[in-house]
């Protein structure tokens, strides 16, 4: 999907309310109200969020990442916009059933934009980071070669 193709009606059409959104030919839509909040969670970022970071920095992955990346009403832990790829560190708050269903909607609207989301657990970062960051590595090699 082509980010010129997002609308605020192709939002409506998939259920997703553009209200307050940004939008433009080289950005994908997002809530302006989140800037400020991610430029303070990436000053004040989490352990895991760090470990992986590093590890990702690090590994020379070829790709470009950003971290607390506002898109749609959220703020994704990393983005790799060349693989249009949101990789999601899950703690403890994500475990309730109400935290999984709030998360599945999350996900089901970034792939309206044609995203893939990744998820890993924040205790799986903490305990082996660099394992996390292989199979990630791993993850991304498999997209980039389903699609040639």
């Amino acid at each position: 999907m082509n980010i010129k193709d997002i609308t605020p009606e192709f939002l409506l059409e998939n259920g997703i309310n553009p209200e307050g959104m940004l939008f433009g030919p080289n950005f994908l839509p997002y809530n302006p109200r989140l800037k400020d909040f991610s430029r303070d969670l990436r000053s004040r970022r989490q352990l895991s969020e760090a470990l992986l970071w590093n590890c990702l920095k690090s590994k020379k992955t070829g790709y470009s990442f950003s971290r607390q990346k506002p898109i749609l009403n959220y703020i994704a832990d990393f983005f790799c916009k060349e693989l249009r790829l949101v990789v999601e560190i899950d703690g403890s708050s994500h475990f309730s059933v109400e935290a999984q269903e709030k998360d599945r909607e999350r996900d089901r609207q970034m792939e309206v934009l044609g995203l893939r989301v990744i998820r890993v657990k924040d205790g799986d970062v903490r305990r082996n980071p660099d394992r996390v960051a292989d199979w990630l590595m791993e993850q991304m090699k498999e997209m980039r070669e389903s699609e040639s």
